[in-house]
């Protein structure tokens, strides 16, 4: 550990700030929890899906049904 408290007073004062953002970025990922698999579901089952009806007014488009792709 002393190793370590020696490399980093050898930093500049910028790559001192850069070695704390790291630490930070690390600490909040390890305090972020994680997704339990009923959440994971919970927010899958909020997904809209769209029914036959929803779909017609967009196939029935002719406008839509119009574009062609480009031939190459």
């Amino acid at each position: 550990m002393d190793n370590m408290l020696l490399k980093y007073n050898s930093l500049d004062p910028e790559a001192k700030k850069q070695v704390q953002h790291y630490i930070d970025r690390l600490v909040a990922k390890m305090k972020k929890p994680k997704k339990t698999q009923f959440e994971y579901k919970k927010s899958i089952l909020s997904i809209p899906v769209w029914s036959e009806e929803d779909i017609k007014p967009i196939t029935e488009n002719s406008a839509f049904n119009s574009f062609k792709p480009e031939e190459w």
